[in-house]
């Protein structure tokens, strides 16, 4: 297959370029050509197109080709081959042609070598070419490189293999405060500031041919150096690398400096506010492992440092928290929210005692947003805590004796004057009562009633310590009281819990206690039952009961708005189901561990 050429020709003969033009088809070329004969032509062909030779003839009536050459080289192609071809050149001549930059001279009348100087000619070309791309390529990937190191935000200085400084960057000026002017004679190997601080090992490993990375070292300028007396101190991090020749011999060794001065004072700041703070300050894993605490953490926990109680507490919510089940809580608000504050929770104390904490965190996660563990705060509210519960107690106290008051003396004379009233109705003749008097007995009768309930409202809170059972035993005896004419039954399914009604406890009593003074006052109903049972891990509550029912979503009487809100408060689920003339149900779900009991007492 023919190569493609592109040649031109300065040649005032014709036949002579075509005997050329048929050398070069012999040879396997496939030419493109332009043929010129002076230099107005030539330049206007050099300008006009890209060549990949140029045949020049020495001797020509209006031109040479020594100027032929001349113009080549001018006009900026110095890797063009350019052949001179010609009937006679001198051997002088020759010569002058060859050292003014002409690749080769053939005879006319010997034209069998032309061919094999043309391959040679534009291999050598190429080679020329690449050689050139490369040496640019190389200059300006060391521009690149100069201006990179030149232009670091880090400080770089680059020694020789026996530890002299042969260049630094604007940075390491900056830094330290002077140039390599101002410190002459300064060898890395000899610093005795590097040998005091320890970092001479790594820099020897350095020079030995080992890249590695130097501690960080506290440097203080030398005030005896001239332009440093207003250099601050510095903290600094260094790496320290040798370049290496393709044959692993050492040609330099770069040091980079990272000023980190801000970073050590953010971090003893912290430090300072960490081992310093009121509240507590700790990190856990997200499986409860506490990580780290500072000193106020482990006071409020009765440890003598934070050390101590690392190495005793393992897992903070099985051997910290009184109520373990708070941990399944705290996980599912900050799961839910990335963050609690203000979360409640009674801890251990290494003497056994119990403090309430305040807790303030956040969940740390993972790339992937998968939690890893929790970090915060926690502020010792044990002494408002221990305020609440004697401002309870007062409450209580002050509750206890009202519903006693109200029992023994008011309760007692309504229920007398009802019973007066009752008989005299029963005893009169014919004429003797009238409708009036039966509306005042009624009246009486639902004051009665409404007084129990008050009194029963006083004393729910009483049921906090009781098992729930038992509490609704007894509310179950006092709507019998009230309401003799129906049967009321509590039923209790196999497998419900015997626990203290605690805090949760006192608020199931008052939804069934709403249910109850429901039915009496407006269902008619003749018989109702209370069913306390568990379903998958839930309590369930329902008071069921056989009367008139209403239309789907008309709830008569009061209560309803209550009792959503007490299971709402609960995390638990209200639902009211009712048919006309088939009656009512009302079911109360919540969780079993709402039940657990009424919680730690501060101490």
């Amino acid at each position: 297959m023919d190569v493609p050429l592109r040649i031109l020709l300065v040649e005032d003969s014709e036949d002579d370029a075509l005997l050329l033009l048929r050398t070069l088809r012999r040879g396997g070329y496939e030419t493109v050509h332009e043929r010129v004969d002076n230099a107005a032509d030539m330049g206007a062909a050099l300008d006009g197109r890209e060549w990949d030779l140029v045949i020049s003839d020495h001797s020509m009536p209006t031109f040479n080709s020594s100027a032929a050459l001349a113009m080549l080289r001018g006009k900026g192609f110095p890797d063009l081959p350019f052949i001179i071809v010609s009937g006679k050149i001198g051997e002088d001549t020759a010569v002058a042609s060859m050292k003014a930059g002409a690749n080769d001279y053939i005879m006319k009348d010997n034209l069998a070598r032309l061919n094999t100087a043309i391959e040679r000619e534009l291999r050598d070309a190429e080679e020329r070419r690449e050689r050139r791309r490369a040496e640019r390529d190389l200059a300006v990937s060391e521009n690149r490189f100069r201006l990179m190191i030149e232009q670091s935000p880090l400080s770089v200085q680059i020694f020789s293999p026996d530890g002299w400084t042969l260049r630094v960057n604007r940075a390491w000026e900056e830094l330290w405060g002077v140039t390599p002017e101002e410190i002459p004679g300064y060898n890395v190997l000899r610093d005795e500031q590097l040998a005091e601080k320890g970092a001479m090992p790594y820099i020897e490993r350095g020079f030995a041919g080992q890249a590695t990375a130097i501690p960080p070292i506290r440097y203080v300028p030398d005030r005896s150096i001239p332009d440093v007396s207003d250099v601050p101190e510095r903290w600094v991090r260094a790496y320290v690398y040798p370049v290496k020749s393709e044959d692993g011999k050492l040609l330099e060794v770069v040091l980079v400096h990272e000023d980190i001065t801000e970073r050590v004072r953010a971090e003893e700041n912290y430090r300072l506010i960490f081992e310093n703070a009121v509240e507590g300050i700790f990190q856990t894993t997200v499986d409860g492992r506490l990580l780290t605490a500072n000193p106020a953490a482990a006071r409020m926990l009765g440890y003598e440092s934070p050390e101590e109680l690392l190495a005793e507490i393992r897992d903070v919510g099985d051997q910290l928290y009184v109520e373990p089940e708070r941990r399944m809580e705290f996980r599912r608000l900050a799961g839910q929210q990335g963050a609690v504050s203000g979360f409640e929770i009674a801890m251990r104390r290494k003497d056994g005692g119990v403090v309430w904490v305040s807790v303030t965190a956040r969940a740390i996660r993972d790339a992937a947003g998968e939690p890893t563990g929790y970090e915060g705060t926690m502020e010792d509210v044990t002494e408002r805590k221990n305020a609440e519960r004697a401002l309870r107690e007062i409450r209580e106290a002050e509750r206890r004796r009202i519903s006693r008051d109200l029992h023994d003396g008011v309760l007692q004379d309504l229920t007398y004057t009802l019973q007066s009233m009752q008989l005299t109705r029963h005893l009169a003749g014919k004429g003797e009562w009238s409708e009036e008097r039966d509306r005042e007995v009624e009246t009486l009768r639902r004051a009665v009633e409404g007084l129990r309930d008050a009194i029963y409202d006083l004393r729910v809170e009483d049921a906090r310590e009781k098992p729930l059972v038992r509490s609704l035993e007894a509310l179950m005896e006092l709507n019998r009281q009230m309401s003799p004419e129906r049967e009321l039954e509590l039923i209790v399914e196999e497998g419900y819990p015997e626990v203290p009604s605690g805090a949760a406890g006192v608020e199931v009593l008052r939804v069934v206690q709403e249910s109850l003074t429901n039915v009496r006052r407006h269902s008619g109903a003749r018989h109702a039952t209370v069913t306390l049972g568990t379903d998958s891990g839930e309590i369930r509550v329902e008071v069921r009961d056989d009367g008139r029912g209403f239309e789907s979503g008309i709830m008569p009487g009061v209560g309803l708005a209550g009792m959503k809100e007490r299971a709402f408060a609960l995390g638990g689920e209200l639902e009211v189901e009712s048919v006309p003339g088939e009656g009512t149900l009302v079911r109360l779900r919540l969780a079993t561990s709402a039940l657990a009991g009424s919680g730690p007492k501060p101490v």
